[in-house]
């Protein structure tokens, strides 16, 4: 016998839900099954550096533990430390740390002594990927250190707890159906949320509630026949959309899911090695300032100021330059426009790092090639140009004109290749001006063209990282940073991971709505 229609769509809905809930509980549940695995593994080391520190034998299996001196200046290298290091259950005879023959491990406790002087005590597992956990603290004559390396890995994935629940959750949803009315809409919710009880004993009840809200909101949609509009259209359109499905896939994992997390990791604050959520704190330390005065090149909005500025010049530029490059190529007296037209396009083609790398050797202040034109010219003689902040932008500017002036001319001339002829003529029978033409008949042609191309060249412009970083690299102190690269600095030269991530947030916002202001504008250009 059949299984009625309406039955099939309500394990299909609850299917449907359950995947989503399913994927939100198993990340929760490598979250907390790696936490509850670093601090199990971290409180181990740290038990065993305690007992060597009361000069007990280390508690469980430890690799290496024991008592690492004082440092002790070398007496033919006063620069160098040395360290002795009494191993725990051995004779209580002091042996030097490294040397010729030493062991490994011997490096291991003589930083674990150094960090434990900088830091205090801790406990950590260790940078290099080999698993094993250090702990260091306190003791009379220098610190207890125990190295350890975990008898097992993090706790299995729970199969047999999430069948059970999915099975529960495929009753209950099923129960709703065959009762109908009302309870097939309950039924579905409480069989969807069915995983929002274990992932509140993994995650809190952050996650829990999103599962849940999950749940309701494909019940909420079944019970109005949304779903089946859904389906209906996948089943409909599922040869098109076979072919859209894997761009699909490596976008929602190359793009969507990085972007998710970067917009996550915006509300911590990376210490450590270790994640605290910190809410809007970053968010309010960029918009604030923190702290430093609007012309100090570390206030956000010094850097806001001086991303706009590099922005609007650079794509007047490329504007400017793209379109008076692109009239002079029409010209019919203009012999080898190919060749022209090559050349022009080069630029484009070039990788910009490239590009900017040259010329950055062209800005060298003693041997680069613009200081030995202006001294040819006798314009100037060792422009130092990274040294102020008007000369380091102007090469930043000059670096990306070059290169962002050739797309301009692209389009520029696939717009002018539109413009019928006839329309020149007769505005020049009618007695029109050669600004009049170009004014009444070219940039007419040319706005709906060049306003997409202005709305993304202000995106690249924007984000334009290689020049800055490259060229100026920031200089001088920083004032010609812009957003991306103050980004940069705050993830990789700062540490500040959750810095970067709200700068990075910021950065979408403002872009988003620059995109939907640029957007609106080019519609009303493109409107007859």
């Amino acid at each position: 016998m059949k299984t009625p229609a309406r039955h099939r769509a309500q394990l299909r809905d609850w299917g449907a839900a359950t995947l989503v809930a399913l994927l939100i509980a198993s990340a929760v549940f490598f979250v907390h099954r790696n936490r509850e695995f670093r601090a199990r593994e971290e409180g181990r080391a740290r038990a065993a550096a305690l007992a060597v520190a009361r000069g007990e034998p280390p508690v469980g299996r430890v690799d290496l533990a024991g008592v690492v001196s004082p440092p002790r200046a070398s007496a033919a290298y006063p620069f160098l430390r040395h360290r002795s290091f009494v191993e725990a259950g051995g004779d209580g005879a002091a042996r030097e740390l490294g040397g010729p023959c030493a062991p490994a491990a011997d490096k291991l406790v003589y930083d674990a002594a150094g960090r434990f002087e900088a830091e205090g005590a801790f406990a950590g597992f260790l940078p290099d990927g080999s698993g094993r956990v250090v702990a260091a603290t306190p003791t009379e004559g220098g610190v207890a250190v125990a190295v350890s390396t975990p008898p097992g890995g993090p706790d299995a994935f729970p199969w047999l707890t999430l069948i059970g629940v999915l099975g529960l959750g495929a009753a209950l949803a099923g129960a709703g159906s065959v009762m109908g009315g009302a309870a097939r809409p309950l039924g579905l919710a409480l069989g969807a949320s069915g995983l929002a009880v274990p992932t509140f004993l993994w995650g809190g009840a952050l996650p829990a509630t999103l599962i849940g809200l999950v749940a309701l909101g494909v019940a909420w949609s079944a019970g109005r026949g949304g779903t089946d509009r859904f389906f209906g259209a996948l089943a409909a359109h599922r040869t098109a959309l076979s072919f859209v499905a894997p761009a699909a896939v490596s976008m929602a994992v190359l793009v969507a899911t990085p972007f998710v997390v970067g917009l996550v990791l915006g509300f911590y604050d990376h210490d450590a090695n270790s994640w605290k959520f910190v809410g809007l704190d970053n968010f309010a330390h960029i918009l604030s300032g923190g702290g430093k005065a609007f012309d100090d090149p570390g206030n956000f909005w010094f850097v806001l100021g001086v991303t706009v500025l590099w922005t609007v010049c650079n794509v007047a530029l490329h504007v400017t330059l793209g379109v008076a490059l692109a009239l002079l190529l029409r010209q019919k007296w203009l012999r080898g426009k190919g060749v022209f037209r090559m050349l022009l396009i080069l630029p484009w083609a070039i990788p910009n790092y490239i590009t900017a790398l040259i010329w950055k050797g062209m800005f060298q202040s003693e041997y680069g090639a613009i200081n030995s034109l202006l001294d040819l010219a006798g314009l100037g003689h060792g422009v130092s140009w990274f040294s102020s902040w008007s000369t380091a932008f102007t090469a930043n500017v000059v670096t990306n004109t070059w290169l962002g002036f050739p797309f301009m001319m692209v389009v520029a001339l696939g717009a002018l290749e539109s413009i019928p002829r006839d329309l020149y003529e007769a505005a020049e029978v009618d007695g029109a001006s050669a600004w009049q033409r170009f004014h009444h008949i070219t940039l007419p042609h040319l706005r709906p063209a060049l306003g997409p191309a202005v709305v993304m060249g202000s995106i690249w412009t924007f984000n334009m990282f290689n020049v800055i970083f490259l060229v100026s690299r920031g200089e001088p102190g920083g004032s010609t940073d812009i957003l991306v690269t103050n980004a940069y600095r705050w993830a990789f030269e700062r540490d500040e991971y959750g810095m970067a991530a709200a700068y990075a947030t910021i950065i979408f916002l403002i872009l988003l709505l620059w995109t939907v202001f640029g957007t609106k504008v080019t519609r009303k250009e493109a409107a007859p």
